[in-house]
């Protein structure tokens, strides 16, 4: 669904580490990600976010290979960092972790390029299964 900086598929062959930026406005969450994360061979956590404005300067200058992010946050919309992200060339791969997971939010969101939709109270610990899946497979997979 999108451009990835790093071949999904081969990232464990070549032991090159697939970048992640966390954004969500809850300290814990963000702390339990990074936790999740370190038990999944050739990823890496990249950096954190609390905000929409700190995450869309984190994805410019961290240039992270996959985005997990909240929708909402205090100063204002995770879609619009999504928006961001995808103007990113090459563009990261998104992963939308929300506890809004009505079918609007997953239209909206799928339509401004989020390559994941997860229910945060269901699904958050799927997450490192669903990245090994994507390297391995080569191509992201959708939720």
């Amino acid at each position: 669904m999108g451009r990835f900086r790093i071949p999904w598929g081969v990232a464990a062959a070549h032991a090159s580490r697939v970048q992640v930026l966390i954004v969500d406005d809850s300290a814990i969450v963000r702390l339990r990600l990074a936790e999740l994360l370190e038990s999944v061979e050739h990823v890496a956590v990249a950096g954190q976010a609390g905000g929409v404005t700190q995450a869309i300067a984190a994805m410019r200058e961290l240039r992270p290979d996959l985005v997990i992010l909240d929708i909402q946050m205090p100063d204002g919309d995770g879609v619009a960092v999504l928006a961001a992200a995808k103007l990113l060339e090459p563009a990261p791969a998104v992963m939308m972790l929300t506890n809004y997971v009505d079918d609007q939010q997953r239209l909206r969101c799928v339509a401004a390029g989020a390559d994941f939709f997860l229910d945060k109270s269901k699904q958050f610990e799927e997450i490192p299964r669903i990245l090994r899946a994507m390297m391995q497979q080569g191509v992201p997979g959708h939720g």
